[in-house]
């Protein structure tokens, strides 16, 4: 879908009400989309509605309707925007029912929320008070009454020590925990025991039958009245301050979701394909709402955002939809507001829309070519290191993601909480990054991958802990690794480096000797074979050696790689090209060189190959420019020239014809080897090149 949002906490809805809907419906149509996310719900109602504060300003209007009768004509679908435990009521809102769903502390009193935008502070508000029953009723009159193409839930959001301002004492809360526990709801303060077990039964609870409850029981709704798509707000999935653990496995109640923010736009790929290995539909936002937060203002409420909309009217805002698109994702554009005002930038969203209208067909029936499975653990982004207030191992597998893309290898982050040996199997190398928090089950599935011939990358303290979180002795993988522990805790020293101590094709591109910068932090390990030792880890100014850093090994049909650092957790920071140089070599030594495509460009060149019954589609963005890579604000993009592309043509399969799908060229290429060549002359954001087989 090409989405555009309606937002219902700034103008033309708030405030004031100036809202007209077919101005807006000609913004859609102008920028190409298909699909309106509307809120008929957010500080108030915008419906007439007897179970939310209505707008004062509304009237007899029915601005859900309005808008569905302005888009229907147009073949323009409506999705309902329906918050679900926001903490967005005024905090001096003294109305009752309303004051009954309040979130409350210890001592009974209404706990203080945000300011969300800084038009009033809010209260948060509790999903086992009266509110349940009333987000019920809405979304049972909104799904009944009018004529939706689904629904979008953004959250269900529950107060808890770790997100929205701590847990909830409330006489409901304490009262549904004790009727599911026999306890009290314990004394939980922002440092969490998580091995005090009442703290982990709090938060079992909380997500299994709170949030997940909720969100099971709307959608349950949803469905028995009609059957459109159910959406819901899965952002927190990736915090590392609320831990996946919050998000838990809620998308499998739902039939999709939407991922918000992302630093940057290998970031935003990175959460929209793991997203998608989730079978889901996602959702991601483009034209962003969070970027400038100013630390000289003086008020309390500094945070909040200060404009309706970030206005990321730029090339960035076309290449972010190049990016959701290439990854298998939907755009969503926020910011559709502003144009309400301005059409100023909607030059900029066209592009990505129009494209995606025209080649809609070929970009349904695409999947992701198996190559590298990038493993994203659950268990480890639940537990690791879990006695901190927040969980690092998010720079481990962004890192991996990154530095493979960068080297433009074909990787897929794979979401798991339990592994699949069938889904394992798929891919000819599989990315451990830090997978620290693993059972002995998981273990035994890796470990039956490579006997089998799969090829295994593994980083730092993977498979260090059990699924809890809790240290073993030594590595649940250590015979695969042909390491054990040395010594338990983790080492941290300056001026680290990786030196080069064997020739291997890993190593080819370095002489013995040669020093590339290592992960501050290290494990120290003792590995069954030294001939395995590629390289040891070397403290400069020291002459000190600290063992193994890089062993490559054969194991049964299969071959590994260990990395006793967390080294690609380096590479977003610093992004050294030796260390690019390496992960790229140790992938090609692992496939046998068997790779899916090979390009010679620069490295902010990141492609991704699709992969249909009629044929492949190799997506290629240009992220190369004057840029601030973490900021990701006003940036300009510079064409790249003469890029070599190469394609592994399936065995059996016979390239028919190739396409350039965004500039419409129909290029010469070669067939030779089994390879498709090809050269990209000028590459400006975005190309597609299409390779339709028979």
């Amino acid at each position: 879908g090409r989405v555009l949002i309606i937002d219902g906490y700034c103008p033309p809805l708030y405030p004031k009400i100036d809202f007209d809907a077919d101005r807006m419906v000609q913004i859609v149509k102008e920028t190409g989309g298909n699909i309106v996310r509307m809120q008929p719900i957010g500080y108030y109602a915008y419906y007439p509605t007897k179970h939310f504060p209505v707008h004062p300003d509304l009237g007899g209007r029915d601005l859900l309707q309005e808008m569905i009768d302005a888009c229907k004509p147009e073949g323009i679908k409506v999705i309902p925007y329906i918050p679900v435990g926001h903490p967005f009521l005024p905090f001096d809102f003294e109305g009752e029912p309303y004051n009954s769903w309040a979130a409350r502390n210890r001592d009974g009193e209404r706990k203080r929320g945000g300011w969300h935008y800084g038009y009033f502070r809010n209260f948060p508000i509790c999903l086992n008070s009266p509110y349940r029953e009333a987000i019920r009723a809405i979304v049972r009159e909104i799904t009944a009454s009018y004529d939706v193409d689904g629904i979008y839930f953004d959250g269900p959001n529950q107060p808890n020590p770790r997100w929205m301002f701590g847990a909830c004492y409330c006489e409901y809360c304490r009262k549904a925990y004790y009727e599911a526990t026999g306890k009290e709801i314990p004394h939980i303060g922002e440092r969490c025991d998580w091995n005090a077990p009442e703290v982990r039964r709090y938060y079992e609870w909380v997500v299994e039958e709170v949030t997940s409850g909720t969100l099971r029981d709307l959608c349950d709704i949803v469905k028995q009245i009609k059957d459109i798509p159910v959406l819901f707000n899965n952002g927190l999935w990736l915090s590392p301050n609320v831990a996946m653990w919050v998000g838990n496995r809620r998308y499998e109640l739902a039939d999709g979701f939407l991922f918000e923010a992302a630093e940057t736009l290998i970031q935003k790929m990175q959460n929209v394909m793991l997203g998608r290995s989730t079978g889901k539909y996602v959702w991601c936002y483009i034209g962003d709402y969070g970027r400038w937060q100013f630390g000289h203002l003086r008020s309390e409420h500094s945070y909040a955002f200060k404009w309706l909309s970030v206005p990321i009217d730029g090339p960035e805002l076309t290449m972010e939809g190049y990016t959701v698109m290439a990854s298998g994702g939907s755009p969503i554009f926020w910011a559709t507001n502003r144009f309400y005002y301005e059409r100023k930038g909607t030059e900029y969203l066209k592009p990505v829309f129009n494209f995606m209208e025209r080649h809609a067909e070929i970009l349904q029936n695409m999947a992701p070519a198996k190559f590298i499975g990038l493993l994203v653990s659950g268990d480890t982004a639940d537990w690791y290191l879990k006695e901190k207030g927040s969980n690092p191992y998010r720079y481990y597998y962004q890192g991996g993601f990154e530095v493979l893309k960068e080297a433009h290898h074909q990787v897929e982050p794979i979401y798991a909480h339990k592994l699949s040996f069938d889904r394992l199997r798929e891919y000819p190398v599989l990315f451990l990054p830090n997978a620290a928090c693993m059972s002995d089950e998981d273990a035994e599935v890796i470990k039956r991958y490579v006997a089998e011939g799969g090829n295994l990358i593994a980083t730092h303290e993977t498979s260090r802990y059990d699924q809890n979180g809790d240290p073993r002795p030594d590595f649940a993988l250590s015979d695969l690794f042909g390491a054990r522990l040395l010594r338990e805790d983790v080492e941290e020293y300056t001026d680290l480096y990786l030196k080069i101590v064997r020739p291997h094709p890993v190593t080819q591109g370095f002489e013995p000797g040669q020093l590339i910068p290592q992960d501050f932090q290290v494990l120290r390990v003792e590995v069954q074979d030294p001939d395995e030792v590629l390289a040891t880890t070397y403290r400069m100014g020291f002459e000190e050696e600290l063992g193994p850093a890089l062993v490559a090994r054969q194991c049964g049909e299969g071959k590994v790689v260990y990395i006793p650092s967390g080294l690609e957790a380096v590479y977003p920071a610093a992004r050294f090209e030796q260390v690019r140089r390496l992960f790229e070599d140790i992938v090609r030594w692992l496939a046998g060189g068997k790779v899916p495509y090979r390009i010679a460009a620069p490295t902010g060149v990141v492609a991704n190959l699709m992969e249909g019954p009629d044929g492949l589609l190799l997506h290629l963005l240009n992220n190369n420019g004057d840029k601030n890579k973490r900021t990701h604000c006003r940036e300009d993009y510079v064409p790249a020239f003469d890029i070599g592309v190469e394609v592994r043509v399936p065995e059996g399969r016979v390239v028919r014809e190739v396409r350039f799908l965004n500039s419409g060229e129909k290029p010469n290429y070669s067939v030779e080897g089994g390879w498709l060549k090809v050269k990209v002359t000028c590459l400006e954001l975005y190309e597609g090149i299409s390779i339709e087989l028979r």
